[in-house]
């Protein structure tokens, strides 16, 4: 595949129109709150470990530098690009007792003295029943709410401006910001030109519990990243709730997907047999997993493994601020031919080269999985 290019003018210009963060500053966060930033943090809790890599794209010479504390869902989900990041930037910030659904340890983010507590939307009913939002308003200390999940196209843009707001990094923001439109726009306007969509089921964490099948997303995470793309998401449409598990018969019914993407990573559980995407890993071991997992009980009968269209993706792109990249990929699964040209991998290269000080060390994003007929 070649490497998409877009205009270093456009991206430049993107960012041309940026300033400084004047403090007080007033912002009004993904959630749809007020909020003032009484001065430039120097103290930052994260409720959810993985805007880390947001933090990343904004603070880059060390986007651990502000951090006091933060969740250890990150460095439990993606421990590749943890060992990477701490090898760059040194030893990371103290881990805080802080869940993906905002139940929250408020005694120690008290006792780290933060100037800002940063919150992924989903935590924000527990943060407002538990009194959490109003405690720490009480001690001057502002929540601010970010989205790379619920709504992962729009909130993604919407979070990193957000953030480079609170952090007076306006003009990092923008200049990726700017990367991230072009990248979308390409997708959206070679997607317009289809007249046919696909119907895909995204199995999300396949093999992290073993055998069992199978998990997946409705109108949330991949359920949004594949109707972003016009894609039919069967999770949407058999699920009650925004994740589940759906029976292997019901997809060789009535609802059987012309695409089956399973997303992996390198989590540590003991029962883990998930394809394991990200760093320090190689093709072959990726395309192993795959099989392995394509060979489950009953998938020989389904028609996305007859027709050859299982697939593989890096599992942390449903809740990521790099989500373009997955969007990417996908669309190479969704819409092979009308995107034969899409290298996802080289933009996952330029973004982290371009918009942060990661390592560019080799990595497995996507894969097709081992044709088996």
């Amino acid at each position: 595949m070649r490497p998409i290019v877009f205009s270093a003018f456009a991206l430049a210009l993107g960012a041309s129109t940026a300033f400084a963060t004047d403090y007080p500053a007033t912002i009004t966060d993904v959630a749809g709150r007020t909020v003032t930033i009484a001065k430039k943090p120097e103290r930052i809790i994260l409720q959810d470990g993985r805007d880390m890599l947001t933090v990343a794209l904004l603070d880059r010479d060390n986007p651990y530098a502000r951090v006091v504390g933060w969740s250890s869902n990150f460095v439990k989900s993606d421990p590749g690009t943890a060992k990477l990041m701490e090898g760059a930037f040194g030893k990371a910030p103290p881990i805080m007792s802080l869940s993906e659904d905002g139940e929250t340890d408020l005694e120690a983010v008290i006792a780290a003295k933060p100037d800002v507590v940063v919150a992924q939307l989903r935590a924000q009913k527990s943060f407002k029943e538990g009194g959490i939002e109003d405690k720490l308003k009480a001690l001057d200390i502002p929540v601010v709410y970010l989205d790379v999940m619920e709504e992962p196209v729009d909130h993604t843009m919407e979070s990193v401006e957000v953030l480079g707001k609170v952090m007076d990094r306006e003009k990092e923001a923008a200049e990726y910001v700017s990367f991230y439109k072009q990248h979308l726009g390409h997708l959206n306007e070679v997607i317009a030109k289809q007249t046919v969509f696909p119907n895909v089921f995204v199995e999300a964490k396949a093999g992290n519990k073993g055998d069992g099948c199978c998990f997946t997303h409705g109108d949330t995470g991949f359920g949004k990243l594949v109707a972003s793309l016009k894609g039919n998401n069967i999770g949407s449409k058999l699920l009650p709730g925004q994740t589940g598990t759906v029976s292997l018969e019901a997809l060789l019914g009535s609802n059987p997907p012309d695409v089956y993407i399973m997303s992996g990573s390198q989590w540590t559980n003991p029962e883990n047999s998930a394809a394991p995407f990200g760093y320090n890993v190689t093709p072959q071991q990726v395309s192993a997993a795959l099989g392995k997992l394509e060979r489950r009980d009953g998938f020989a009968a389904m028609k996305a493994v007859q027709d050859g269209r299982v697939y593989g993706l890096y599992h942390q792109f449903y809740n990521h601020p790099y989500n373009i990249v997955g969007l990417e990929y996908m669309a190479t699964f969704m819409y092979p031919e009308a995107f034969k040209d899409l290298d996802p991998a080289a933009t996952y290269a330029s973004l982290i080269k371009s918009f942060t000080k990661i390592p560019d060390a080799p990595v497995v994003l996507g894969a097709s999985a081992p044709v088996t007929q």
